[in-house]
């Protein structure tokens, strides 16, 4: 079970107008995927362990014969990122999710929250039950900043960043600097007419 409190959980997000669906593990999150996405509809990707190490999306995705944007791949990753957003589907994570149903991110460059909040017009987020925050939006802010910042900027190489360096924010002016814009999704915007949720009782990602 993704939670304790799976059912008030899931009313909690269904109320706020998301699609919720369950999944066991990675593999079944994947086949889910699969399910959703027709062969001919393109697939746009946020930065996300989750996503593309863990469920590999992009890779299956593409050889299924889905055509398939993500800056993670591309030389050109401005392009990638504009593609990506117009995309029949953008898939990504979250970073935090809280019991009462929002969903908390922090972003560097702003390409994946933005996708999230103005479309494409079908999101669909992949959660594994490490994201679950039992808190309000000082605990997500704070699991972000403890749990996915740090090792991010080590993933990335940001051998400057002093989160990077010693494991612990330290709210630095660097122009290295990741967290740039903190957004909170309460409900899906109007521009988002699926906005799907996948919760996976897995560790997944960051």
């Amino acid at each position: 079970m993704f939670c304790s409190n799976y059912e008030a959980l899931e009313s909690a997000l269904t109320k706020r107008g998301f699609i919720v669906h369950s999944a066991k593990d990675a593999e079944e999150a994947r086949q889910l995927a699969f399910s959703l996405i027709k062969k001919d509809e393109s697939v746009g990707f946020g930065g996300s362990v989750t996503v593309q190490n863990d469920l590999d999306l992009y890779n299956r995705l593409s050889e299924r014969g889905n055509k398939v944007y993500s800056h993670w791949y591309a030389s050109d990753r401005s392009k990638a990122q504009d593609d990506a957003g117009k995309a029949n589907w953008y898939l990504a994570s979250t970073n935090a999710l809280l019991s009462d149903g929002r969903l908390v991110n922090i972003d560097g460059t702003g390409n994946r929250v933005a996708s999230m909040i103005i479309g494409p017009e079908k999101v669909m987020l992949f959660i594994g039950k490490n994201k679950l925050v039992d808190g309000g939006l000082d605990e997500g802010i704070a699991r972000i900043k403890r749990e996915t910042c740090p090792p991010n900027a080590r993933r990335l190489k940001l051998d400057k960043l002093p989160c990077g360096i010693t494991g612990h924010c330290a709210d630095c002016n660097s122009a290295q600097r990741m967290c740039r814009v903190t957004t909170i999704i309460e409900y899906p915007t109007r521009a988002i007419k699926e906005f799907h949720l996948v919760l996976i009782d897995e560790d997944l990602g960051r």
